[in-house]
């Protein structure tokens, strides 16, 4: 649920908005001249916005990647190619206990 006020009705109201949106997780919007200027919204919501927001570009960057690399290298030859670049003997095995 979404409550809108003017906002120059939030001065003596502030501390009973921060508990609505705290315990009900209302949403509210707060308008200055019939514009919508602030949201107060519930932390954890926020948060997973946030996050899903995150994922959302990610999953859109590694298509663009995909989409735009002609190769594809297997995690073998990743794997071994950086055993050569470092000079190293990391094993695909050390991998699978994570």
């Amino acid at each position: 649920m979404v409550n809108v006020l003017q906002i120059g009705n939030i001065g003596t109201e502030l501390s009973k908005l921060v508990h609505e949106v705290s315990d009900h997780q209302t949403q509210i919007v707060i308008e200055s001249e019939g514009k919508p200027v602030v949201a107060m919204i519930h932390y954890d919501y926020l948060v997973n916005l946030l996050e899903a927001l995150e994922d959302a570009i990610d999953s859109k960057l590694l298509k663009q990647a995909v989409a735009s690399n002609d190769e594809f290298f297997g995690f073998e030859q990743v794997i071994s190619a950086h055993n050569i670049a470092h000079n190293v003997e990391v094993r695909l095995e050390d991998f699978a206990k994570v």
